[in-house]
């Protein structure tokens, strides 16, 4: 195991694919800091009211295409070159394997998560310091970090069982976008306000009307239901971050490490299944 991670590392070192994706990582994140501190610029000159927390964490939905494309291209060349074939041929345990590519990819993401994260510092030094103070921002680096766990996790699982590298990024891609759906639909819903009303344009003026009941807001166990499935979705958990309202993060990172512990789980199964040629 010790050797499969080494010879991991050093590979990922050596591959292209690694730096383009950090490349890009850097180079986009300081455009995010740059747009978010003329937004800031801007906003206060309106005399709006805003703060750190409103721009700093907008970029954690967009991670989760970062760790996709890695994973999928990193994992996929594993497969074209022969490289998964040639560890199992000398006598490489599959578990081993599966698991040295799993630690792997979680460094990169990692490497990738922390780059995007010191990218906003300049942030502190124009913006201000954030209102959630030290310990709120220590608990949303907690989550980042299990949230990143969870995507990897799911995307090596994916990878892993798709020999074709082209089809690993599709596939990959496929399911980063499904979950980013299907969070996103379940924020929207739990997002309705339980009352609809205040102004509505009438004959040609506005006109205060009577707030009335919203069909579309949740209630009950439909709500916790949904509150609970955003909490679990590493998108749900980035979606909630960008907007700065996770109310709570020991829940989301235990439910994160959960589920990326039970993804890996299945995803060795699987693989000490597959028919490799």
């Amino acid at each position: 195991m010790n050797k499969l991670l080494h010879a991991g590392l050093r590979r990922l070192r050596q591959n292209r694919i690694f730096w383009v994706v950090l490349i890009a990582v850097f180079v986009l994140s300081l455009l995010n800091v740059y747009n978010s501190i003329r937004s800031w610029q801007s906003m206060t000159q309106d005399d709006y009211v805003v703060t750190l927390e409103d721009y700093f964490y907008n970029q954690a939905p967009f991670t989760g295409a970062f760790f996709a494309v890695f994973v999928s291209l990193f994992l996929g060349v594993e497969y074209s070159d022969g490289t998964i074939r040639n560890k199992l041929a000398v006598g490489c345990r599959r578990t081993d394997v599966y698991l040295s590519n799993f630690l792997v990819c979680l460094s990169a993401n990692l490497l990738f998560l922390a780059v995007w994260l010191v990218c906003q510092i300049p942030g502190f030094f124009v913006i201000g310091p954030m209102e959630m103070g030290a310990g709120g921002f220590l608990s949303y680096l907690a989550v980042a970090v299990c949230f990143t766990a969870a995507f990897t996790a799911i995307f090596t699982m994916v990878s892993m069982q798709t020999s074709n590298k082209a089809f690993s990024v599709v596939f990959v891609m496929a399911v980063w976008l499904v979950l980013v759906l299907a969070a996103s639909g379940i924020y929207d819903r739990l997002c309705e306000p339980e009352f609809q009303g205040g102004y509505a344009f009438i004959d040609g003026v506005f006109t205060m009307v009577e707030p009335t009941p919203n069909p579309l807001y949740l209630t009950g166990t439909v709500r916790t239901a949904l509150e609970w499935l955003l909490d679990l979705l590493p998108t749900g958990q980035a979606i909630l971050m960008a907007d700065a309202v996770i109310e709570h993060p020991f829940r989301e990172a235990l439910l994160s490490l959960a589920l990326t512990a039970l993804v890996t789980w299945g995803g060795v199964w699987l693989f000490r299944k597959k028919d490799i040629k």
